[in-house]
């Protein structure tokens, strides 16, 4: 979009060409650049993995579209694309009544608030008596009720101490009820202790349901990313109660020898809409309507970039292949994009097929763990692997069952690719938000 655009500008006519997955970038460019309404050609996406007979006759359909914006010429296009546009203000604007004194006192806040170690390593919102009274009186709940409870180091979370979190990491009392779910939902991870493993792992949560739309959970483009609000404050709220309420910080309980950046903030939400398959919550047991949160520990992100494959073994044997890398990891979250999700689905292939295959081709030979220094003396990964004179050839799977596998589909359809979410313990825990009246969302 950006070479048709600075083409026209330098007098030569030009005709750009969109997937259809990149309409909204491509008008955003064109704003960008000055030249809102800038016409282009669209055509169907995907086109990385087309044969060339695919591709040409793509080609083929497309040309009078080309031929139209290069013969034609949109002279009011044309004369905006030639005018050299400035793109659009970002520059924020000051709140009505804000002063430098204000200012001062907000800063002032904020750095208490480090000196107490109440943070993530993040600014948070300083939060008063009236916003955690508030949040409190929205879920109708005990403030006192305990929640999460960390038996060997005598802390607990109650819902008090969960809205302080929520209100530090930025929600919205709206966004209350799902970080109650998330927490309702998790203490029989946190009795593994492995919130202070040296594993490092994060929590994870996916978030189902009509709460997604309601309150701008991301499923799409950039689905691990920042830029959304919903996405991030539960995130680090979940973080801000390990931290504040159960008292595990880094260096001291928390005893991660690398740790992840999702410990800062992993959440997000299926891309039902976009799905071939049924949702995740409704695989679990949940009906459509209701708004659903699953929650589990997450060593990390794996991507998996197979943009050229054209047949789901390919695919599934690719995203097996990724997962086998983490030996340690006996569950695993597979978040699949939707370009192949739909490729897969159009095989005729089930979710629980899917499931099959990649747990069928997850694991290594036993020559390769004897190689790796995985199975020695007599000793084989902590005894899961059976005995060590066993040929070398002989395949050992990671998991007990297609059951250690939890199948979400999120991100854009603009390219094949997939997320690897590897798990020391495949523990899933699912939970339904419920409204401040008690019932579903």
């Amino acid at each position: 979009m950006a070479d048709g655009i600075l083409l026209e500008r330098h007098g030569v006519p030009a005709a750009s060409i969109l997937t259809d997955a990149f309409t909204a970038s491509g008008n955003a460019m064109a704003r960008t650049m000055g030249a809102d309404g800038y016409r282009y050609a669209v055509i169907p996406h995907p086109v990385s993995n087309l044969t060339p007979d695919e591709c040409r006759e793509r080609a083929r359909n497309v040309l009078p579209e080309v031929l139209g914006i290069l013969s034609a010429g949109d002279e009011a296009s044309s004369a905006d694309v030639r005018r050299q546009g400035t793109g659009p203000d970002h520059t924020p604007a000051e709140p009505a009544g804000l002063t430098t004194d204000r200012v001062r006192e907000l800063q002032r806040v904020v750095e208490y608030y480090f000196e107490r170690g109440w943070t993530d390593g993040l600014p948070v919102v300083p939060v008063t008596e009236a916003t955690v009274c508030d949040f409190i009186d929205y879920v109708g709940r005990d403030p006192d009720e305990v929640i999460l409870r960390v038996e060997h180091l005598g802390t607990a979370c109650t819902v008090r101490l969960a809205a302080v979190a929520a209100a530090m990491a930025g929600c919205t009392r709206e966004h209350f009820p799902v970080l109650l779910a998330v927490l309702d939902s998790f203490q029989p991870s946190v009795d593994t202790a492995l919130l202070q493993s040296t594993s490092g792992q994060a929590i994870m949560v996916t978030v189902n349901g009509p709460i997604r739309r309601a309150l701008g959970f991301n499923a799409r483009a950039n689905v691990f990313g920042p830029g959304y609000r919903a996405n991030a404050v539960i995130g680090r709220a979940t973080r801000l109660v390990v931290i504040n309420a159960l008292g595990i910080r880094s260096g001291e309980f928390d005893q991660g020898t690398q740790g992840t950046p999702g410990k800062y903030c992993l959440c997000i939400a299926e891309n039902e809409e976009e799905s071939p398959w049924e949702p995740l919550h409704v695989e679990r047991g949940f009906p459509a309507e209701a708004s659903v949160t699953t929650t589990h520990f997450a060593r990390g992100t794996f991507p998996v970039d197979n943009r050229s494959g054209t047949e789901p073994e390919q695919i599934l044997l690719n995203i097996a292949d990724t997962m086998s890398c983490t030996t340690a990891s006996r569950g695993c979250t597979v978040v699949m994009g939707p370009e192949h999700a739909h490729l897969i689905a159009s095989r005729g292939w089930s979710k629980q097929e899917v499931k099959r295959f990649i747990w069928e081709h997850w694991g290594r030979r036993r020559g390769d763990l004897r190689r790796f220094g995985l199975v020695h003396d007599g000793i084989a990964a902590g005894g899961r692997l059976g005995a060590v004179e066993a040929p070398d050839e002989e395949f050992l799977r990671f998991a007990e069952s297609p059951d250690a596998i939890l199948l979400v589909v999120a991100g854009a359809r603009n390219a094949g690719m997939t997320t690897v979410v590897p798990m020391i313990r495949p523990l899933f825990h699912s939970q339904v938000v419920q409204d401040p009246r008690g019932r579903q969302r």
